[in-house]
């Protein structure tokens, strides 16, 4: 709900005040809050999923919670604060806390799908629905991870969020620099999936993008901090954000659709008629071996919105 919603809306009502874009931010996060459960501790992410390996339909005995519904949190957080809402506020920070308890592992990368039984908030499964196996690591779920604990950081100040934002974001930049193809800081589609050929392997930009947005969410976090632990932290988050602009760089010059648009002389821009039609190239959404489609090395929405965001962040924080 979250991805559906906020971005347009919060933006359009941020820059022209617009009442029906406010108002249909709250009755998305108020939509979400209708999929809480107490019994599990969390909002349901899905009603259903279905590929040629299983398939989940009752919602009377499953539960399905993804690693992505951690960036649905900043829709309840901003509803909750402006509407005064504690129950919001509560449900957002719960479920954060139920996805770090059950979806990260001991090494801080994460499972995409954990089922629970709604009866008894007992963890029946854990396992992945467009990651390589049950056990690997999707990248995008990464992402997904790092950008919404350190949101959920910036919103509650609980520094548990922002260390586990940080534990999730070492596991990813380290998988980044164990790779030995060109352009590494641009990441495979999932970290432990085997490459047809490792000079070449199957990325996924998306994953890139968000994540380069949570680590400047991290940076941001950590000066936030109690000036009593400045020189640790200034250099910290001077580590995150080089690493943030790493990854933009490399996947501008290795994915970036050379023939969308170009400037013109004198000023303006040239619009060509190009056969693709996205910003960035080499987004992979669902490489699953059990999906329906797999959907591999594309344009993707996410993609494109996070590299732009990622631009808009750096204005935001004074650092163009």
């Amino acid at each position: 709900m979250g991805f559906i919603v906020q971005p347009a809306l919060q933006m359009d009502w941020e820059l022209t005040g617009k009442h029906q874009s406010l108002q249909g931010l709250s009755n998305a996060a108020h939509a979400l809050a209708s999929r809480w459960s107490s019994k599990v501790g969390a909002i349901r992410s899905w009603d259903k999923a279905i590929n040629y390996r299983y398939s989940f339909t009752d919602t009377e005995t499953d539960f399905l919670v993804i690693i992505d519904s951690m960036c649905n949190l900043d829709l309840l957080y901003t509803v909750g604060h402006r509407e005064n809402d504690d129950e919001l506020i509560e449900m957002a920070t719960t479920h954060a806390h139920t996805v770090r308890k059950t979806i990260l592992r001991d090494d801080f990368s994460s499972y995409h799908l954990v089922n629970f039984d709604p009866r008894t908030g007992n963890v029946k499964a854990k396992m992945t629905n467009q990651g390589f196996k049950d056990e690997t690591c999707w990248s995008r779920g990464q992402a997904w991870a790092i950008m919404g604990f350190a949101q959920t950081f910036i919103w509650t100040k609980d520094t548990i969020f922002l260390d586990t934002a940080i534990r999730c974001a070492d596991y990813f930049l380290g998988q980044l620099r164990e790779s030995k193809c060109h352009h590494p800081m641009v990441p495979v589609w999932d970290f432990q999936a085997p490459q047809e050929d490792p000079q070449e392997p199957l990325r996924d930009s998306s994953a890139g993008a968000i994540a380069a947005n949570g680590l400047l969410l991290i940076h941001q976090g950590l000066l936030s901090l109690d000036a009593s632990t400045s020189a640790t932290k200034s250099n910290l988050a001077e580590r995150f954000l080089d690493a943030a602009l790493a990854i933009i760089d490399q996947t501008i010059d290795m994915s970036l659709d050379k023939n969308h648009a170009r400037l013109a002389p004198g000023g303006g821009v040239i619009v060509e008629e190009s056969g693709f039609d996205a910003i960035l190239r080499n987004a992979t959404t669902n490489n699953n071996e059990h999906a329906h489609q797999p959907y591999v090395d594309h344009g993707l929405v996410y993609a494109d919105y996070f590299l732009l965001e990622f631009g808009n962040k750096l204005l935001r924080m004074g650092l163009l």
